[in-house]
């Protein structure tokens, strides 16, 4: 636990405003932890924002612990749950794949634009690239994580079990046959959202193309507190290696895009898209629509 007092309260002082030439930038934001429809509505705003280009970066975490379930998964199947995690905040995604319980761990959302080649390879790429860059920071200091091999299957947005952390896929960073970091995508090719009339694409499907702009999120488990949380989590690293593995985890995924990052501040003018989108997030009819 001691890991996230004081991780997001670091001295490097973000830019207040976006640079002008902000083509060649990778926009980072840094994040306290915040509950679930804020975390969404503000990873979603950063895809459909055009003014965020070619790519950004938000580091955050959750409070209070919360279950965030993938966009095709069954409200109905969080009473299923066992005591300790059935009564969590509960939250739906825009992007597919199993439940993830947000707890002690490090978030983070990438978007790209067409603009970025990546954006226009097959959808594991960008898995690879953001989950190699976790790879290397983590073994860095010595952490013994591994990539899951090929053989394992893509998982799929509408199938697996509840939990995503329950069984790796392709791409995931594992220990031993345990997950430790899964993500998940969200592909558009129109910054106009129709959320009640189209459903996130089968990202996952290597065989689909890339189009537009892309969404991605995943989590990397520093501790785990209740019983029925599935997964592998890092001990609870102090929170100066985790610090360490972010600023890492930052650097390696410029100079993978070849850009160059750069720490933005929230500004007013992007609060009200937020909010708009955090109400949408924070009610019943998108949560419990499935």
């Amino acid at each position: 636990m001691h890991a996230l007092r004081g991780l997001y309260a670091q001295a490097t002082p973000p830019l207040a405003c976006y640079d002008e030439r902000m083509d060649r930038y990778l926009s980072i934001y840094r994040d306290p932890p915040l509950d679930g429809p804020t975390n969404m509505a503000r990873d979603e705003h950063l895809l459909y924002n055009p003014d965020v280009a070619p790519a950004a970066l938000r580091i955050y975490g959750w409070t209070p612990p919360t279950i965030s379930l993938g966009y095709f998964q069954r409200y109905a199947d969080v009473a299923k749950l066992p005591d300790d995690v059935r009564n969590l905040a509960v939250v739906r995604r825009s992007t597919g794949g199993g439940a993830i319980l947000h707890d002690q761990e490090v978030t983070y959302c990438l978007v790209v634009d067409g603009s970025q080649p990546i954006a226009r390879q097959a959808p594991d790429a960008l898995y690879r690239l953001a989950h190699g860059c976790w790879l290397a920071a983590l073994r860095a200091t010595g952490c013994a994580v591994d990539v899951a091999p090929d053989s394992f299957p893509m998982p799929s947005p509408r199938t697996g079990p509840f939990f995503c952390f329950e069984k790796p896929g392709r791409t995931d960073l594992v220990v031993g046959d345990a997950k430790l970091l899964g993500s998940a995508q969200r592909r558009i090719t129109s910054l106009t959202p129709r959320y009640h009339n189209s459903e996130p694409r089968d990202d996952k499907r290597p065989d689909l193309p890339a189009a537009g702009r892309v969404l991605q999120h995943g989590s990397l488990l520093l501790s785990q507190r209740f019983a029925s949380h599935p997964g592998y989590d890092l001990g609870d690293p102090p929170a100066e290696a985790v610090e360490s593995w972010i600023e890492s985890f930052i650097n390696r995924i410029a100079t993978a895009l070849e850009l160059e990052p750069r720490r933005l501040d929230w500004l007013p003018a992007q609060q009200p898209d937020i909010d708009q989108r955090r109400q949408r997030y924070a009610s019943d009819a998108w949560t419990q629509r499935r």
